[in-house]
């Protein structure tokens, strides 16, 4: 079933990404996010597995017990970095692929081109480029929200300064956890006045909140307030304002990360500080793609 863009629709806090999770165990994992609440859920060409949610949204939509619609779920994209001399071509794909006729977010997913040195000038010229197309996409109604992910604040500027087109309500996606968030709050205070969005990923480092080193503020406060670690830094980011993205094929997990809505006001001001605090400016460490060497 497709339905007409709903341009109303806010983009839900939490969603679910999709990323290393293909064929039955990404259908899996959307069947269970999307019947215990979820309703964002994020993929990418690059993910190769846009024909496998769309066959299984589909599955949803026609389910005789299912009051689930196209307009229900808020669906995010990206434009590969192998796609970057084509970003409309690609667009339609994952369209045809998603079996839907927009999408809520399309993001430029890399600022750089695949197999191109990273100090190449044609990086630059191309993500501005691409930001034009993804802006006549958004007119076309072949999508409703555009965006970018691991950008930096000064390639998002360039693109606003290159192509006039304003970053006003766009998304940011990219890599948050205790480790390695400032940056993402310099885009936001940056574009503060533009209604721009934060989602953030790898909240949980590549698994190091998960091990034995995790810093033991966390636990700490974990304790205090009776969640799990992984509670505490996804209310962490939702109280900064940002939105966030998690993966799971597991049910309890699944169930348990979108239970981090409601902890926001959980934790105080003197927690989130403590989390801060976990890394400096001088010993943060990023565990995902680096867009800082990009030119």
């Amino acid at each position: 079933m497709c339905a007409t863009p709903a341009s109303s629709q806010k983009l839900p806090r939490i969603g679910l990404g999709t990323f290393r999770l293909q064929g039955e165990a990404v259908q899996n994992a959307v069947r269970d996010a999307l019947r215990l609440g979820y309703r964002h859920i994020d993929t990418a060409s690059i993910y190769h597995n846009e024909s496998a949610i769309g066959s299984v949204l589909q599955e949803l939509y026609a389910a005789p017990s299912s009051l689930l619609t196209r307009s229900d779920v808020y669906l995010t994209s990206k434009l590969s970095p192998y796609d970057m001399a084509t970003p409309h071509v690609a667009l339609l794909k994952s369209l045809a692929a998603l079996q839907t006729t927009y999408l809520d977010l399309y993001l430029i997913h890399w600022p750089g081109v695949a197999r191109t040195r990273a100090s190449s000038p044609e990086n630059k010229k191309m993500r501005v480029e691409a930001w034009k197309v993804l802006n006549e996409a958004k007119r076309e109604g072949l999508v409703v929200n555009i965006g970018v992910s691991n950008f930096t604040a000064h390639q998002l500027r360039e693109v606003v300064l290159e192509t006039g087109f304003a970053m006003q309500g766009a998304v940011v996606q990219m890599e948050v956890h205790p480790w390695y968030w400032r940056d993402a709050l310099e885009i936001q205070s940056l574009f503060a006045g533009e209604s721009v969005d934060i989602v953030g990923y790898a909240l949980l480092a590549e698994g190091n909140l998960l091990g034995r080193d995790c810093a033991e503020h966390l636990d700490r406060i974990a304790e205090k307030h009776g969640i799990s670690r992984v509670q505490t830094v996804l209310a962490w980011a939702l109280k900064k304002g940002w939105g966030v993205l998690v993966r799971s094929m597991d049910q309890e997990h699944l169930r348990q990360n979108l239970e981090a809505f409601a902890l926001v006001d959980v934790l105080t001001s003197e927690d989130c500080a403590v989390i801060d605090s976990i890394s400096s400016l001088d010993t943060e460490e990023k565990f995902c793609w680096d867009p800082r060497h990009v030119a």
